[in-house]
């Protein structure tokens, strides 16, 4: 399995509060690790070009990189709002017919809503429903 992560990176990091959408990703990172799972998390890249001049098409091309490979995508709707990436990524992972699995903020939006398979609580309950639904013995 690969994990897709989705969620507000430069609105917290305008605000100066970046560790909003850093702590959530090290948490389901170490997990997936810990059970074999693969992860794409784009914080690791946006802090290493946030210094840089990368034409914005290139963010875009790595977004759909990943899109493409990975199978589930994890997503947490707190300040979507501000995150058109953010939305861009659920329109694509609908598109694509790949399952969104949603927590924090519940969207007012049918439209977002439609691109979120389901939505859970907390991120611990994230990682119980991608046991319950998609082990297939192959979680520690």
């Amino acid at each position: 399995m690969y994990i897709y992560e989705m969620g507000t990176l430069s609105y917290y990091h305008r605000n100066k509060v970046i560790g909003r959408g850093l702590n959530w990703r090290l948490n389901l990172d170490n997990w997936a690790k810990d059970n074999g799972i693969k992860t794409f998390n784009p914080a690791i890249t946006f802090l290493k070009e946030i210094n840089h001049t990368y034409a914005g098409n290139m963010c875009v091309a790595q977004n759909e990189y990943y899109l493409n490979k990975c199978d589930i995508g994890v997503v947490n709707m707190d300040a979507i709002d501000y995150s058109p990436g953010t939305i861009y990524e659920l329109c694509r992972f609908k598109s694509l017919g790949k399952p969104v699995i949603a927590f924090g903020d519940k969207h007012w939006s049918p439209h977002i809503n439609s691109c979120i398979s389901n939505y859970c609580d907390t991120l611990e309950d994230v990682k119980e429903l991608l046991i319950n639904m998609f082990d297939q013995n192959n979680f520690n």
